[in-house]
């Protein structure tokens, strides 16, 4: 993030939080093409760098990686802004396949300007509704290879940090929660600024919400798209450092040390999001009780719910993870 951004104009009522598996394969993507990054990352890094060796040699995924690396910020029409809490990347995928063809090239020509563009890019412009399917299938490709193996656990850390920093929010206000999703963010006078306060160039939100996605691969920075539907503050989620780095095992049968029989049943039952109903029907206990052990398992850090309808989904996070697996937070395929 490079510019100094002031958001004006009611982002505190405009504001939410978001988590997007799209968003995580494009933030790994830029990741791999910075020869500045930091060794916080190497682990997945040369995991990934192997996986893609086969892609690397596609026009296509060339295409792709010219096209989220090149600019400060990343076409519109390629990873859309999410509207929810969550959405599944199959959405997310299907929404880059429908976009018109005059906003591919309004994306095109937000992010690069007027400028002369290369042959490929310049084939984006003529043929958007083409060339977005094609870009589409690759990075669904990539997402397969980069996210999916890693989503259960990053799911985990992402939400985590949603869970936290929505708590704060409510109770303290955007004022307090702001300077702590980055260093370089901060509150002044009802505006929400990214960069230098005295630099920085004022933005109305209008209409258009601000939504805050949480990261694992963007640390140091923070990334900001103020673009014409939505804006997209993307900055580095809470604890993502331990997810990277080797585990350690502990005594085996901590899980049931540390929560009670009961409780590790049910974290172990969390590998995946499950509704209360679908937890009582596993575990052959009341909704009431199932209930009771999450509230305790979420205040221990260990599982975080979101209500959906009349429904409550919950999911384990990475302190969690660690805990059914007999392990500390690791880089855990290796």
């Amino acid at each position: 993030m490079r510019q100094s951004v002031a958001l004006a104009g009611g982002v505190a009522e405009r504001m939410r939080f978001s988590v997007s598996q799209l968003w995580e394969t494009v933030a790994g993507l830029r990741l791999l093409s910075r020869p500045d990054r930091t060794t916080v990352h190497d682990r997945w890094v040369n995991w990934a760098g192997e996986r893609l060796a086969r892609l690397e040699r596609e026009p296509r995924y060339r295409l792709l990686t010219w096209l989220i690396t090149t600019a400060p910020t990343v076409p519109e029409f390629l990873v859309v802004t999410p509207g929810l809490r969550t959405v599944p990347v199959e959405t997310e995928l299907a929404a880059i396949v429908a976009t018109p063809a005059e906003r591919v090239r309004d994306s095109i020509t937000w992010t690069f300007g007027d400028h002369d563009l290369p042959p490929a890019v310049q084939r984006v412009v003529e043929h958007p509704e083409e060339s977005a399917a094609a870009l589409a299938e690759v990075l669904a490709e990539c997402h397969r290879l980069l996210i999916g193996p890693i989503w259960p656990r990053l799911a985990g850390v992402l939400e985590g940090d949603v869970e936290w920093r929505g708590k704060h929010l409510v109770e303290f206000g955007l004022p307090h929660v702001a300077p702590g999703l980055h260093d370089s963010i901060s509150w002044r006078s009802g505006s929400l600024v990214i960069g230098d306060p005295e630099q920085a160039e004022t933005v109305s939100a209008h209409d258009r919400d601000v939504v805050l996605i949480p990261s694992a691969f963007l640390w140091p920075d923070v990334y900001l798209r103020h673009a014409p539907h939505r804006i997209a503050l993307c900055y580095p989620a809470r604890g993502f450092g331990s997810f990277w780095h080797r585990a350690e095992v502990v005594a085996e049968g901590s899980l049931e040390a540390v929560v009670g029989r009961t409780r590790a049943r049910l974290l172990r039952t969390l590998d995946r999001p499950r509704t209360v109903s679908e937890l009582a029907s596993l575990l052959a206990v009341t909704t009431g009780a199932v209930s009771q052990h999450l509230s305790v398992l979420r205040a221990a850090g260990l599982v975080v719910s979101r209500r959906s309808g009349k429904e409550v989904t919950s999911l384990r996070t990475a302190l969690g993870h660690a805990l059914v697996d007999g392990q500390l937070p690791g880089f855990w395929y290796e």
